[in-house]
């Protein structure tokens, strides 16, 4: 029998400290939140590999657990915060967020994954998954303080950004194929201001991508 709970303690002693991810409460959400329960059925034995892992619909996958790790200290989640996780997949990351903010809502369009996440979250009453394309949010759920992309975006972040608190942001990886960059999105008073933190590889979440340009 797998000893999952070593193997939670090997990532993140072998993974996520060893990168800079130095917040206790952080590093204690990783430990208590079991990955292999939120991997696609079968796969569970990947659940503490460095690596991101399909999760079945073509392109979508669970982030490598250090670059998730990462990312949750870039956002800097607080108690009593409203977080909105945008492409949640399975729920892994909402489950994270569920153990460092007072709300989170998960927002999934592909239906069959957001019926498993919640089943998956279904122990954590601060969590909601709502189903729906990713680009439109969840405005029905906010103001948010904290929206969180489970993915890569290009563009199409307009209509998230009017659903954020005055004070909130954005966070995730943002920018085309590989040259993604784990970026901090605020709002100003005619634009979105983007503050680039580290390298972010991620898979592209459905609906962000940059539009194709015509050549003649």
């Amino acid at each position: 029998m797998t000893d999952f709970e070593r193997l939670r303690h090997g990532m993140v002693d072998g993974q996520i400290r060893v990168a800079d991810v130095t917040d206790h409460r952080i590093l204690a959400a990783f430990l208590s939140v079991p990955r292999e329960k939120f991997a696609p059925p079968g796969r569970e034995v990947l659940a503490y590999l460095d690596a991101r892992i399909p999760l079945g619909p073509p392109g979508r996958a669970m982030l490598d657990p250090m670059t998730l790790a990462k990312l949750v200290q870039l956002a800097a989640p607080e108690n009593s915060e409203r977080v909105l996780v945008v492409g949640s997949g399975l729920g892994y990351s909402a489950a994270i967020f569920s153990e460092l903010a007072g709300r989170v809502v998960g927002l999934e369009s592909d239906p069959n994954l957001a019926a498993a996440s919640r089943e998956n979250l279904s122990d954590r009453p601060n969590v909601a998954i709502v189903t729906g394309p990713l680009t439109s949010g969840a405005p029905e759920e906010g103001p948010f303080d904290l929206i969180f992309f489970d993915g890569a975006v290009t563009a199409g972040l307009e209509t998230l950004a009017a659903q954020l608190a005055p004070t909130g942001r954005l966070v995730g990886p943002a920018g085309p194929g590989r040259a993604t960059k784990a970026t901090v999105f605020r709002p100003s008073e005619t634009e979105l201001t983007a503050a680039p933190a580290f390298d972010a590889y991620a898979p592209a979440l459905p609906g962000f991508e940059p539009a194709e340009a015509f050549a003649f």
